[in-house]
């Protein structure tokens, strides 16, 4: 998980209070790591992973433990959370690679093609242009019938980022479970500073211009969603 500015950085170099928030299913990560397994398990043998914003890679490593990868590469800025990979995957069958830079200059930067390029929960810290580079250099780092596979945060149609802001930081302040009650104020302050998610729309829009067809939705759950996004035909 790539993070724009230093309190960013603070809040999960500690990981405690990610790792609460995950191992409480507060953001359906148990909900949306079935299905990725899922989508991963139809591909064929051999395959390459990219995953940028890898963080300590603690949700998806189980995943491709049982699956046939053959190469894992992964890109963080914090040398706290590449540290926890290298532990959480040593289990894959395949080679590993990681690398302590930001998600879009590791792209920018690599001339690697792979199968599948994952993103978790990263994305939405760009910004518009950000995010429209990010999808027209993915695309060129995909093998042939490569996929990109986005995991984020999506704005309603018509949700401008206050309101999504207020109703977001509302929801977790009232639901989300296991954590105390200053650590939910770090964690809203973190989403006010940092998160930019886009609608759906102009998701579909960039993805386009960079030379994917339509975006599959996998699932959903409130404003997390799984994309895929193949080149167009």
């Amino acid at each position: 998980m790539t993070e724009p500015n230093k309190d960013a950085e603070d809040f999960f170099e500690t990981w405690s209070i990610y790792r609460k928030i995950v191992a409480a299913n507060n953001m359906f990560h148990r909900e949306i790591y079935a299905d990725v397994k899922k989508l991963l398990s139809g591909l064929d043998s051999g395959f390459s992973l990219l995953d940028l914003g890898c963080g300590d890679a603690a949700c998806l490593a189980p995943v491709l433990a049982d699956l046939p990868i053959a190469h894992y590469q992964g890109v963080d800025l914090s040398e706290t959370a590449l540290s926890l990979a290298a532990e959480n995957l040593r289990a894959l069958p395949g080679t590993i690679g990681l690398q302590r830079a930001d998600l879009l200059q590791a792209l920018l930067d690599s001339e690697a093609r792979y199968d599948v390029v994952f993103s978790s929960f990263a994305v939405h810290h760009l910004s518009l242009p950000q995010k429209t580079a990010f999808f027209q250099v993915a695309h060129s780092r995909l093998n042939e019938n490569g996929m990109l596979l986005l995991i984020d945060t999506v704005r309603e149609e018509e949700e401008d980022l206050p309101a999504y802001l207020n109703a977001y930081c509302a929801w977790l302040r009232q639901d989300w479970i296991g954590i105390e009650p200053e650590e939910k104020d770090i964690a809203c302050r973190h989403i006010i500073d940092n998160d930019f998610p886009e609608d759906l729309g102009t998701l579909q829009a960039i993805s386009r211009q960079a030379g994917f067809g339509d975006c599959r939705e996998l699932s959903r759950y409130r404003w997390h969603h799984v994309l895929c996004f193949q080149s167009a035909p």
